[in-house]
């Protein structure tokens, strides 16, 4: 009979392996080894990044005027979109030797509003013999409207966004 060398348990005499801790018994007993936990390897620390900056839209030009200019020219802007070309007349009637920007900007805007208008109700009233032609037209002065009441939101907000559909457009700029 043998002896396992590690855990002293009885073996068979031809036994390759101890049954009771299977330790190998042909070799010459091992030393026990320092078995140390897996650990993981040190990252460098790197700096955290800087946040990046808000994504800007090219349509907003809010940035572009003075809190104090805005605030000077709101009801004018407001007149502009609620009134339409007369809100457009009253606008260079009262601010003309002003000469502010935040305005020109709003007055264009609208201008480009009211001459799309003009073209679709020219537009509609050639084709308006044709069913479609006449619900075509009236719909998109009715998405125009929609426009005008955005912009009109966006100059409550102290916003100055080009309006949708019109920004495309590339006449007056």
């Amino acid at each position: 009979m043998k002896t396992c060398p590690q855990c002293h348990a009885s073996l068979a005499d031809d036994a390759a392996f101890c049954t009771n801790c299977g330790t190998p018994l042909n070799a010459a007993p091992q030393p026990e080894q320092n078995i140390q936990p897996y650990q993981q390897p040190v990252q460098q620390q790197t700096p955290p990044a800087a946040p990046a900056a808000p994504a800007v839209s090219p349509y907003d030009h809010t940035d572009e005027f003075s809190e104090e200019e805005v605030h000077d020219n709101k009801i004018f802007a407001l007149a502009i979109y609620a009134l339409s070309f007369i809100g457009i007349i009253i606008a260079l009637l009262a601010k003309s030797s002003d000469n502010s920007a935040y305005l020109r900007f709003h007055i264009k805007q609208m201008l480009m509003i009211l001459i799309t208008e003009i073209l679709v109700g020219v537009a509609a009233a050639v084709l308006s013999w044709t069913c479609i032609g006449l619900i075509a037209g009236c719909g998109l002065l009715a998405f125009l409207g929609v426009v005008e009441i955005i912009c009109f939101i966006n100059v409550c907000r102290n916003k100055s966004i080009e309006p949708l559909l019109v920004r495309k457009l590339t006449f007056l700029k």
